[in-house]
């Protein structure tokens, strides 16, 4: 039976890359294209407001995103945000549901068509009404 090998590994610097490009090789050695998937640019200006029972965010959508994470915290740590689960595709987006006072700090990934996310953007803090 002959041996079957692992698939490489690859290393990806820890640093924010800007695209990756890679290629499929068959076992029988034929090798696909070079496909480029580029790192959308993080979302800029953003600005939160409170309103009643919510935050809107505004600012800039990055032209390469297709659509944002959105993390949320009640201390202005990201290590304590939370992924919410929706994931808007336009800014200003209303993160509704808070009650009056509620403090929230929110930071903010965009994401290309395919799947490479940005450095985070943020974090914006605003008081819901």
């Amino acid at each position: 039976m002959p041996a079957v090998s692992a698939p490489p590994a690859v290393a990806i610097p820890t640093a924010e890359p800007t695209a990756f490009r890679v290629r499929a090789q068959a076992r029988s050695g034929a090798v696909s294209g070079w496909r480029e998937a580029l790192v959308p640019a993080a979302a800029s200006g953003l600005a939160a407001t409170g309103i009643a029972g919510g935050v809107p965010r505004g600012g800039g959508f990055p032209p390469d995103g297709v659509r944002l994470r959105v993390f949320e915290a009640s201390s202005a740590s990201l290590a304590a945000a939370t992924k919410l689960a929706s994931e808007p595709t336009a800014l200003p987006w209303d993160r509704t549901g808070l009650t009056t006072g509620q403090t929230r700090w929110y930071w903010l990934r965009s994401v290309s068509a395919e799947g490479s996310v940005s450095a985070f953007a943020g974090p914006v803090t605003a008081t819901a009404l």
